[in-house]
């Protein structure tokens, strides 16, 4: 069982390697499918990753509580999304379309949100650089002033 996980590894990673990043105008066929390929192994594989990925995101949000609970929710159930939509990627990846989770890969723009579809976009346009978010959801803290306040 470990010898087939390392070889499944083994395998995403060199396909990650190999494959190029979204530069073109267009893509081709061997593109398309060797992203997708990359992106079902894996989903399947890191997207356990999802869990910290919430805990952290959701603790930026609102607070550290809030965070451990249902960043833990929200993190097993977009686990369960990566598995399930890298299972499909994986199995219909000859199919030149593009993959299912955006972002692609989990450890990609760490602090937004999984999203998932559309489900079969057969555009060989690359999808447009997702913009990074203007604020990272920090919110700096006034210091506290000692004196008399203001009406």
């Amino acid at each position: 069982m470990v010898r087939k996980f390392r070889q499944i590894t083994v395998l995403a990673g060199t396909i990650l390697m190999t494959s190029q990043v979204f530069a073109a105008d267009e893509l081709s066929y061997g593109e398309m499918v060797r992203t997708k390929l990359a992106s079902g192994l894996t989903n399947m594989t890191f997207g356990i990753a999802e869990m910290p990925k919430n805990i952290i995101n959701t603790s930026n949000e609102v607070n550290a509580l809030f965070g451990v609970t249902g960043g833990v929710l929200k993190g097993t159930l977009h686990t369960m999304g990566r598995l399930l939509a890298g299972g499909l990627d994986f199995i219909t990846f000859p199919v030149p379309s593009q993959p299912i989770t955006h972002p692609t890969f989990v450890w990609q723009q760490f602090n937004v949100d999984t999203t998932y579809g559309p489900y079969f976009d057969m555009s060989r346009r690359p999808p447009p650089p997702e913009e990074k978010a203007a604020s990272s959801h920090y919110t700096p803290v006034r210091p506290l002033t000692t004196g008399v306040m203001a009406p």
